[in-house]
Protein backbone atom coordinates (compact mmCIF):
# COMPACT_ATOMS: atom_id res chain seq x y z
CA UNK A 1 0.00 0.00 0.00
CA UNK A 2 1.23 3.84 -1.10
CA UNK A 3 2.37 5.32 2.12
CA UNK A 4 3.50 9.05 2.60
CA UNK A 5 5.58 9.32 5.84
CA UNK A 6 5.20 12.54 7.40
CA UNK A 7 3.51 15.70 6.72
CA UNK A 8 5.91 17.20 4.62
CA UNK A 9 5.99 15.02 1.79
CA UNK A 10 2.27 14.80 1.95
CA UNK A 11 2.18 18.36 0.97
CA UNK A 12 4.78 18.37 -1.36
CA UNK A 13 3.04 15.72 -3.44
CA UNK A 14 -0.32 17.70 -3.33
CA UNK A 15 1.65 21.00 -4.70
CA UNK A 16 2.91 18.54 -7.23
CA UNK A 17 -0.52 16.68 -8.27
CA UNK A 18 -2.13 19.70 -8.94
CA UNK A 19 0.87 21.55 -10.82
CA UNK A 20 0.51 18.38 -13.06
CA UNK A 21 -3.15 18.73 -13.47
CA UNK A 22 -2.74 22.48 -14.12
CA UNK A 23 0.23 21.46 -16.57
CA UNK A 24 -1.98 18.86 -18.66
CA UNK A 25 -5.19 21.37 -18.45
CA UNK A 26 -2.90 23.97 -20.33
CA UNK A 27 -1.14 21.67 -22.73
CA UNK A 28 -3.72 20.06 -24.02
CA UNK A 29 -4.74 23.45 -25.93
CA UNK A 30 -1.08 24.34 -26.45
CA UNK A 31 -0.61 22.29 -29.92
CA UNK A 32 -3.42 23.91 -31.28
CA UNK A 33 -3.16 27.93 -30.80
CA UNK A 34 -2.64 30.29 -32.60
CA UNK A 35 -1.66 33.55 -32.03
CA UNK A 36 -3.35 37.41 -32.83
CA UNK A 37 -2.44 40.98 -33.14
CA UNK A 38 -0.46 42.02 -29.82
CA UNK A 39 1.23 38.64 -29.80
CA UNK A 40 2.26 39.11 -32.98
CA UNK A 41 3.82 42.34 -31.81
CA UNK A 42 5.80 40.67 -28.97
CA UNK A 43 7.38 37.96 -30.47
CA UNK A 44 8.78 40.87 -33.00
CA UNK A 45 9.85 43.14 -30.32
CA UNK A 46 11.17 40.08 -28.46
CA UNK A 47 13.29 39.10 -31.60
CA UNK A 48 16.55 37.48 -29.90
CA UNK A 49 18.66 37.98 -32.95
CA UNK A 50 18.52 41.87 -32.86
CA UNK A 51 20.71 44.06 -30.22
CA UNK A 52 18.87 45.85 -27.02
CA UNK A 53 18.61 48.95 -28.38
CA UNK A 54 16.53 47.74 -31.47
CA UNK A 55 14.71 45.78 -28.91
CA UNK A 56 13.65 48.99 -26.98
CA UNK A 57 12.85 51.06 -30.43
CA UNK A 58 10.57 48.20 -31.88
CA UNK A 59 8.96 48.40 -27.91
CA UNK A 60 8.72 52.40 -27.98
CA UNK A 61 6.85 52.26 -31.61
CA UNK A 62 9.50 51.63 -34.09
CA UNK A 63 7.69 48.41 -35.97
CA UNK A 64 7.98 48.88 -39.74
CA UNK A 65 4.55 49.97 -41.43
CA UNK A 66 2.13 48.46 -38.00
CA UNK A 67 2.58 50.69 -35.35
CA UNK A 68 0.72 49.67 -31.72
CA UNK A 69 1.40 51.31 -28.80
CA UNK A 70 2.56 49.24 -25.40
CA UNK A 71 1.10 49.60 -21.83
CA UNK A 72 3.26 47.53 -20.29
CA UNK A 73 6.98 47.99 -19.60
CA UNK A 74 9.43 46.08 -21.69
CA UNK A 75 10.99 43.97 -19.10
CA UNK A 76 8.68 41.39 -20.28
CA UNK A 77 9.91 41.61 -23.62
CA UNK A 78 13.29 41.29 -22.35
CA UNK A 79 12.99 37.80 -20.50
CA UNK A 80 11.10 36.32 -23.46
CA UNK A 81 13.79 37.19 -25.71
CA UNK A 82 16.26 35.34 -23.08
CA UNK A 83 13.66 32.32 -23.79
CA UNK A 84 13.97 32.77 -27.17
CA UNK A 85 17.79 32.80 -27.58
CA UNK A 86 17.66 29.91 -25.61
CA UNK A 87 15.13 27.32 -26.46
CA UNK A 88 14.60 29.09 -30.08
CA UNK A 89 12.71 31.53 -32.08
CA UNK A 90 9.77 30.19 -32.24
CA UNK A 91 6.04 31.18 -31.01
CA UNK A 92 5.18 27.75 -29.31
CA UNK A 93 8.69 28.83 -27.12
CA UNK A 94 6.85 32.03 -26.36
CA UNK A 95 4.08 30.34 -25.52
CA UNK A 96 5.80 27.64 -23.41
CA UNK A 97 7.05 30.14 -21.62
CA UNK A 98 3.47 31.32 -20.11
CA UNK A 99 2.46 28.29 -19.66
CA UNK A 100 5.27 27.58 -17.24
CA UNK A 101 4.71 30.28 -14.91
CA UNK A 102 0.62 29.82 -15.49
CA UNK A 103 1.22 26.24 -13.88
CA UNK A 104 3.00 27.58 -11.06
CA UNK A 105 0.09 29.84 -10.52
CA UNK A 106 -1.73 26.85 -9.17
CA UNK A 107 0.92 25.56 -6.44
CA UNK A 108 1.63 29.21 -5.54
CA UNK A 109 -1.56 30.10 -4.75
CA UNK A 110 -2.34 26.59 -2.59
CA UNK A 111 0.73 28.06 -0.48
CA UNK A 112 -0.57 31.09 -0.31
CA UNK A 113 -4.31 29.96 0.45
CA UNK A 114 -2.50 28.20 3.40
CA UNK A 115 -1.25 31.36 5.40
CA UNK A 116 -4.96 31.61 5.91
CA UNK A 117 -6.47 28.79 6.52
CA UNK A 118 -4.91 25.11 7.92
CA UNK A 119 -7.94 23.21 6.74
CA UNK A 120 -7.50 20.54 4.08
CA UNK A 121 -10.42 21.66 2.29
CA UNK A 122 -9.77 24.74 1.49
CA UNK A 123 -6.66 23.74 0.48
CA UNK A 124 -7.49 21.13 -2.41
CA UNK A 125 -10.53 23.22 -3.42
CA UNK A 126 -8.33 26.25 -3.82
CA UNK A 127 -5.96 23.84 -6.25
CA UNK A 128 -8.81 22.54 -7.58
CA UNK A 129 -10.53 26.09 -8.81
CA UNK A 130 -7.39 27.64 -10.24
CA UNK A 131 -6.29 24.60 -11.97
CA UNK A 132 -10.11 24.47 -13.95
CA UNK A 133 -10.31 28.14 -14.34
CA UNK A 134 -10.66 28.96 -17.82
CA UNK A 135 -9.51 32.95 -17.39
CA UNK A 136 -6.05 31.36 -15.99
CA UNK A 137 -5.88 28.86 -18.70
CA UNK A 138 -6.39 30.74 -21.84
CA UNK A 139 -4.14 33.55 -20.74
CA UNK A 140 -1.18 30.79 -19.85
CA UNK A 141 -1.29 30.01 -23.49
CA UNK A 142 -1.08 33.98 -24.61
CA UNK A 143 2.42 35.30 -25.54
CA UNK A 144 1.58 38.02 -22.85
CA UNK A 145 2.86 39.32 -19.39
CA UNK A 146 -0.52 37.98 -17.69
CA UNK A 147 0.58 33.82 -16.32
CA UNK A 148 3.91 36.03 -15.14
CA UNK A 149 2.44 38.89 -13.31
CA UNK A 150 -0.24 36.29 -11.76
CA UNK A 151 3.14 34.20 -10.24
CA UNK A 152 5.00 36.85 -9.15
CA UNK A 153 1.98 38.59 -7.63
CA UNK A 154 1.53 35.59 -5.57
CA UNK A 155 4.78 35.07 -4.72
CA UNK A 156 5.04 38.85 -3.77
CA UNK A 157 2.10 38.24 -1.28
CA UNK A 158 3.75 34.95 -0.01
CA UNK A 159 6.66 36.74 0.99
CA UNK A 160 5.15 39.81 2.69
CA UNK A 161 2.98 37.33 4.52
CA UNK A 162 6.31 35.92 5.88
CA UNK A 163 8.04 39.17 6.61
CA UNK A 164 4.51 40.03 8.66
CA UNK A 165 5.46 36.48 10.18
CA UNK A 166 8.86 36.91 10.92
CA UNK A 167 11.56 39.50 9.79
CA UNK A 168 14.91 38.16 8.32
CA UNK A 169 17.31 39.70 5.75
CA UNK A 170 16.67 36.91 3.07
CA UNK A 171 13.00 37.39 3.07
CA UNK A 172 12.82 41.08 3.44
CA UNK A 173 15.28 40.85 0.44
CA UNK A 174 13.71 38.77 -1.92
CA UNK A 175 10.29 40.14 -0.87
CA UNK A 176 12.05 43.61 -2.06
CA UNK A 177 13.05 42.12 -5.01
CA UNK A 178 9.66 40.14 -6.30
CA UNK A 179 8.21 43.80 -5.51
CA UNK A 180 10.16 45.31 -8.22
CA UNK A 181 9.83 42.75 -10.66
CA UNK A 182 6.39 42.25 -10.19
CA UNK A 183 5.45 46.45 -10.40
CA UNK A 184 8.38 46.38 -13.66
CA UNK A 185 5.95 43.55 -15.31
CA UNK A 186 2.54 45.55 -14.83
CA UNK A 187 1.97 48.89 -12.74
CA UNK A 188 -1.28 47.91 -12.12
CA UNK A 189 0.00 45.36 -9.34
CA UNK A 190 1.07 48.36 -7.48
CA UNK A 191 -2.57 48.05 -6.35
CA UNK A 192 -1.92 45.04 -4.02
CA UNK A 193 0.32 47.92 -1.76
CA UNK A 194 -2.79 49.79 -1.02
CA UNK A 195 -4.23 46.67 0.09
CA UNK A 196 -1.36 45.62 2.21
CA UNK A 197 -0.74 49.31 3.51
CA UNK A 198 -4.72 49.09 4.48
CA UNK A 199 -3.93 45.85 6.90
CA UNK A 200 -0.75 47.49 8.27
CA UNK A 201 -2.66 50.79 9.57
CA UNK A 202 -5.58 48.65 11.10
CA UNK A 203 -2.60 46.85 12.69
CA UNK A 204 -0.95 49.61 14.03
CA UNK A 205 -3.76 51.24 15.11
CA UNK A 206 -4.68 47.87 17.07
CA UNK A 207 -1.41 47.17 18.34
CA UNK A 208 -0.41 51.14 19.09
CA UNK A 209 3.10 50.69 17.19
CA UNK A 210 4.15 51.95 13.88
CA UNK A 211 5.66 49.71 11.61
CA UNK A 212 8.63 51.71 10.55
CA UNK A 213 10.23 48.46 8.66
CA UNK A 214 7.53 47.50 6.59
CA UNK A 215 6.65 51.06 5.37
CA UNK A 216 10.55 51.55 4.46
CA UNK A 217 10.66 48.71 2.33
CA UNK A 218 7.29 50.08 0.56
CA UNK A 219 9.23 53.33 0.31
CA UNK A 220 12.52 51.41 -1.07
CA UNK A 221 10.55 49.10 -3.55
CA UNK A 222 8.47 52.55 -5.22
CA UNK A 223 12.28 54.39 -5.30
CA UNK A 224 13.52 51.25 -7.21
CA UNK A 225 10.86 50.67 -9.55
CA UNK A 226 10.62 54.60 -10.31
CA UNK A 227 14.26 54.74 -11.35
CA UNK A 228 14.41 51.30 -13.22
CA UNK A 229 11.41 52.65 -15.18
CA UNK A 230 11.53 56.29 -15.61
CA UNK A 231 11.56 56.39 -19.44
CA UNK A 232 8.33 53.95 -19.46
CA UNK A 233 6.43 56.44 -16.96
CA UNK A 234 7.71 59.55 -19.10
CA UNK A 235 6.13 58.22 -21.99
CA UNK A 236 3.06 56.81 -20.29
CA UNK A 237 1.91 58.54 -16.96
CA UNK A 238 0.34 61.22 -19.05
CA UNK A 239 -1.76 59.68 -21.38
CA UNK A 240 -5.13 59.63 -21.07
CA UNK A 241 -5.77 57.03 -23.98
CA UNK A 242 -6.25 52.92 -23.46
CA UNK A 243 -7.08 50.39 -25.72
CA UNK A 244 -10.30 49.27 -23.49
CA UNK A 245 -13.48 50.64 -23.42
CA UNK A 246 -15.36 51.33 -20.14
CA UNK A 247 -18.86 49.49 -20.43
CA UNK A 248 -22.05 49.72 -17.92
CA UNK A 249 -22.10 45.73 -17.73
CA UNK A 250 -19.12 46.21 -15.83
CA UNK A 251 -21.19 47.21 -13.15
CA UNK A 252 -23.64 43.86 -13.57
CA UNK A 253 -20.58 41.53 -13.77
CA UNK A 254 -17.19 43.27 -11.92
CA UNK A 255 -15.52 40.84 -14.61
CA UNK A 256 -16.72 37.49 -12.95
CA UNK A 257 -17.76 36.61 -16.20
CA UNK A 258 -14.32 36.55 -17.49
CA UNK A 259 -12.49 35.71 -14.52
CA UNK A 260 -15.09 32.22 -14.44
CA UNK A 261 -14.91 31.68 -17.97
CA UNK A 262 -18.52 31.85 -19.04
CA UNK A 263 -21.82 34.15 -17.60
CA UNK A 264 -23.44 31.01 -15.71
CA UNK A 265 -20.52 30.65 -13.84
CA UNK A 266 -19.41 33.85 -13.38
CA UNK A 267 -22.93 35.11 -12.10
CA UNK A 268 -22.97 32.11 -9.62
CA UNK A 269 -19.29 33.06 -7.82
CA UNK A 270 -20.34 36.99 -8.09
CA UNK A 271 -23.41 36.21 -6.12
CA UNK A 272 -22.19 34.04 -3.29
CA UNK A 273 -18.79 36.91 -3.23
CA UNK A 274 -21.58 39.59 -2.75
CA UNK A 275 -23.55 37.59 -0.20
CA UNK A 276 -20.30 37.01 1.87
CA UNK A 277 -19.09 40.49 1.01
CA UNK A 278 -22.16 42.31 2.51
CA UNK A 279 -22.56 39.49 5.37
CA UNK A 280 -18.70 40.17 6.69
CA UNK A 281 -18.41 44.38 5.92
CA UNK A 282 -18.64 44.94 9.53
CA UNK A 283 -16.16 42.40 9.92
CA UNK A 284 -13.71 44.13 7.78
CA UNK A 285 -14.79 47.66 9.42
CA UNK A 286 -14.01 46.54 12.80
CA UNK A 287 -11.50 43.75 13.14
CA UNK A 288 -8.39 42.72 10.99
CA UNK A 289 -8.33 39.07 10.43
CA UNK A 290 -5.37 38.33 8.24
CA UNK A 291 -7.57 36.91 5.22
CA UNK A 292 -9.13 40.87 5.34
CA UNK A 293 -5.22 41.52 2.94
CA UNK A 294 -7.21 39.60 0.58
CA UNK A 295 -10.61 41.89 0.68
CA UNK A 296 -8.52 45.00 1.21
CA UNK A 297 -6.56 43.71 -2.39
CA UNK A 298 -9.84 42.83 -3.78
CA UNK A 299 -11.67 46.43 -3.44
CA UNK A 300 -8.65 48.84 -3.51
CA UNK A 301 -8.05 47.27 -7.04
CA UNK A 302 -11.41 47.62 -8.30
CA UNK A 303 -12.27 51.36 -7.05
CA UNK A 304 -8.93 52.65 -7.67
CA UNK A 305 -9.01 50.95 -11.56
CA UNK A 306 -12.81 52.63 -11.45
CA UNK A 307 -11.48 56.00 -10.42
CA UNK A 308 -9.17 56.18 -12.74
CA UNK A 309 -11.15 54.86 -15.58
CA UNK A 310 -13.32 57.50 -14.82
CA UNK A 311 -11.03 60.79 -14.28
CA UNK A 312 -8.03 60.04 -16.63
CA UNK A 313 -8.21 56.64 -19.63
CA UNK A 314 -10.40 53.48 -19.25
CA UNK A 315 -8.57 50.56 -17.93
CA UNK A 316 -11.24 48.48 -17.34
CA UNK A 317 -10.13 45.05 -18.94
CA UNK A 318 -10.32 41.78 -17.03
CA UNK A 319 -6.68 41.36 -18.19
CA UNK A 320 -5.12 44.13 -16.88
CA UNK A 321 -5.91 42.74 -13.42
CA UNK A 322 -5.94 39.00 -14.14
CA UNK A 323 -3.65 38.72 -10.53
CA UNK A 324 -7.33 39.10 -9.39
CA UNK A 325 -8.41 35.54 -9.95
CA UNK A 326 -6.64 33.82 -7.39
CA UNK A 327 -6.85 36.07 -4.83
CA UNK A 328 -10.73 36.11 -5.34
CA UNK A 329 -10.63 32.07 -5.36
CA UNK A 330 -8.82 31.86 -2.04
CA UNK A 331 -11.61 34.34 -0.39
CA UNK A 332 -14.56 33.09 -1.67
CA UNK A 333 -13.56 29.50 -1.03
CA UNK A 334 -12.10 30.38 2.49
CA UNK A 335 -15.66 31.69 3.15
CA UNK A 336 -17.43 28.66 1.80
CA UNK A 337 -15.62 26.85 3.71
CA UNK A 338 -17.25 28.20 7.10
CA UNK A 339 -21.19 27.75 6.38
CA UNK A 340 -23.17 24.82 7.55
CA UNK A 341 -22.79 21.94 5.04
CA UNK A 342 -19.72 23.81 3.59
CA UNK A 343 -18.38 20.14 2.03
CA UNK A 344 -21.55 19.81 -0.27
CA UNK A 345 -21.94 23.34 -0.95
CA UNK A 346 -17.67 23.34 -2.14
CA UNK A 347 -18.36 19.95 -3.86
CA UNK A 348 -21.18 21.84 -5.34
CA UNK A 349 -19.52 24.33 -6.67
CA UNK A 350 -16.54 22.09 -7.71
CA UNK A 351 -18.94 20.27 -10.05
CA UNK A 352 -20.00 23.81 -11.27
CA UNK A 353 -16.45 24.63 -12.39
CA UNK A 354 -15.80 21.24 -14.04
CA UNK A 355 -18.89 21.52 -16.21
CA UNK A 356 -18.21 24.79 -17.35
CA UNK A 357 -14.26 24.15 -18.29
CA UNK A 358 -15.70 20.98 -20.01
CA UNK A 359 -18.19 22.76 -22.08
CA UNK A 360 -16.37 26.30 -22.43
CA UNK A 361 -12.69 24.77 -22.75
CA UNK A 362 -12.72 25.50 -26.61
CA UNK A 363 -15.06 28.49 -26.52
CA UNK A 364 -11.93 31.29 -26.33
CA UNK A 365 -13.73 34.52 -26.70
CA UNK A 366 -11.58 35.97 -29.31
CA UNK A 367 -10.74 33.98 -32.38
CA UNK A 368 -7.73 33.95 -33.81
CA UNK A 369 -6.65 33.54 -37.26
CA UNK A 370 -6.24 30.28 -38.15
CA UNK A 371 -2.11 30.80 -39.08
CA UNK A 372 -1.60 26.92 -38.38
CA UNK A 373 -4.32 25.67 -40.39
CA UNK A 374 -3.58 27.84 -43.20
CA UNK A 375 0.12 26.63 -43.02
CA UNK A 376 -0.78 23.17 -42.37
CA UNK A 377 -2.55 23.17 -45.63
CA UNK A 378 0.36 24.08 -47.59
CA UNK A 379 2.96 21.81 -45.85
CA UNK A 380 0.43 18.94 -48.08
CA UNK A 381 2.00 20.85 -51.14
CA UNK A 382 5.00 21.45 -52.94
CA UNK A 383 4.87 25.13 -53.40
CA UNK A 384 7.35 26.63 -50.89
CA UNK A 385 7.53 30.66 -52.10
CA UNK A 386 5.39 32.70 -50.34
CA UNK A 387 4.17 36.18 -51.09
CA UNK A 388 2.33 38.68 -48.66
CA UNK A 389 0.96 42.16 -48.23
CA UNK A 390 0.97 42.16 -44.73
CA UNK A 391 2.57 43.85 -42.42
CA UNK A 392 5.85 42.72 -40.98
CA UNK A 393 5.45 42.03 -37.42
CA UNK A 394 2.64 39.07 -39.27
CA UNK A 395 5.35 38.06 -41.64
CA UNK A 396 7.25 37.45 -39.26
CA UNK A 397 5.26 35.92 -37.15
CA UNK A 398 4.63 33.10 -39.81
CA UNK A 399 8.68 32.96 -40.04
CA UNK A 400 8.53 31.62 -36.44
CA UNK A 401 5.97 28.71 -36.58
CA UNK A 402 7.65 25.58 -36.79
CA UNK A 403 6.24 24.16 -39.61
CA UNK A 404 7.49 27.04 -42.08
CA UNK A 405 11.03 26.53 -40.50
CA UNK A 406 10.54 22.60 -41.04
CA UNK A 407 9.34 23.24 -44.55
CA UNK A 408 12.17 25.50 -45.67
CA UNK A 409 9.10 27.93 -46.89
CA UNK A 410 10.63 31.56 -48.66
CA UNK A 411 9.32 35.07 -48.16
CA UNK A 412 9.97 36.32 -51.66
CA UNK A 413 8.63 39.61 -53.90
CA UNK A 414 7.17 38.83 -57.06
CA UNK A 415 9.50 40.79 -59.20
CA UNK A 416 12.28 37.31 -57.50
CA UNK A 417 9.86 34.64 -58.94
CA UNK A 418 11.17 32.62 -61.42
CA UNK A 419 8.89 32.32 -64.62
CA UNK A 420 6.16 29.42 -64.23
CA UNK A 421 6.80 28.91 -60.82
CA UNK A 422 4.09 28.84 -58.03
CA UNK A 423 4.17 30.72 -55.17
CA UNK A 424 1.02 31.37 -52.37
CA UNK A 425 -0.15 34.54 -52.02
CA UNK A 426 -1.31 34.48 -48.06
CA UNK A 427 -3.97 37.32 -47.25
CA UNK A 428 -5.22 38.22 -43.71
CA UNK A 429 -9.43 38.69 -45.00
CA UNK A 430 -11.56 40.90 -42.54
CA UNK A 431 -9.62 39.19 -39.56
CA UNK A 432 -11.96 38.91 -37.02
CA UNK A 433 -9.89 40.73 -34.03
CA UNK A 434 -10.03 44.18 -36.31
CA UNK A 435 -13.22 43.27 -37.36
CA UNK A 436 -15.60 41.16 -35.26
CA UNK A 437 -17.75 40.85 -38.38
CA UNK A 438 -17.42 37.87 -40.94
CA UNK A 439 -20.33 38.77 -42.93
CA UNK A 440 -17.88 40.61 -45.34
CA UNK A 441 -16.95 41.26 -48.89
CA UNK A 442 -13.13 40.02 -49.85
CA UNK A 443 -10.73 43.33 -49.08
CA UNK A 444 -9.37 44.94 -52.06
CA UNK A 445 -5.76 43.82 -50.84
CA UNK A 446 -6.57 39.76 -51.45
CA UNK A 447 -7.81 40.57 -55.19
CA UNK A 448 -4.48 42.15 -55.69
CA UNK A 449 -3.24 39.20 -58.93
CA UNK A 450 -7.21 38.60 -60.20
CA UNK A 451 -7.38 40.99 -63.57
CA UNK A 452 -3.79 40.85 -64.02
CA UNK A 453 -2.85 38.46 -66.87
CA UNK A 454 0.29 37.74 -65.70
CA UNK A 455 -0.44 35.05 -63.13
CA UNK A 456 -2.53 32.43 -63.23
CA UNK A 457 -4.67 31.01 -60.70
CA UNK A 458 -3.88 27.67 -59.60
CA UNK A 459 -6.12 27.14 -55.95
CA UNK A 460 -8.00 28.78 -53.40
CA UNK A 461 -8.91 27.95 -49.95
CA UNK A 462 -10.94 30.73 -48.05
CA UNK A 463 -10.09 30.10 -44.33
CA UNK A 464 -11.99 31.91 -41.67
CA UNK A 465 -9.77 35.48 -41.34
CA UNK A 466 -7.03 34.42 -44.31
CA UNK A 467 -7.42 33.77 -48.27
CA UNK A 468 -4.54 31.01 -49.48
CA UNK A 469 -3.95 31.69 -53.10
CA UNK A 470 -1.52 29.96 -55.30
CA UNK A 471 -0.36 31.34 -58.44
CA UNK A 472 1.46 30.30 -61.61
CA UNK A 473 3.69 33.47 -62.23
CA UNK A 474 3.72 33.14 -66.40
CA UNK A 475 5.96 36.46 -67.05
Amino acid sequence: MFYIKNERNKWILIYFCFALISFVLRYYLFDGRNSWFDEWHTIYVADPNISSSETLKRFWGDKGDMFLTEYYPPLYVFLLKIFFKLFGYIDDSGRFFSLIFGTLTVPLSIILASYFSKSKTVILYVGFFISFNLFLIWQSLEIRAHSLVVFTTLLNLILFLEIINKNSKIKIFFYYLISVINLSLWPITGLIFIGKSIYLIKEMIYKKKFFYDKFFIFFSILLTYIIFNFDYLVHNIGRDFHYTAFSKTFFYNYHFRTFFGSIFNGGVFLLFFGLFFVKNFKNFILTNQKENILIYIIISTYLITIIYSFTRATIMSPKYVIFLVPIIIIWLVIQLSKIKYSKYVLFLFGVLALANYLININNYPMARPPTKEALLYLDKKDTKYIFTVEPEIYNNYLKTKKIYKRNNFKFVEIKDIPVNKKFWFICLNNPRFAVGNKILPTEKKCKMFENDDNFLLNQKIALPDIILQEYIKKN
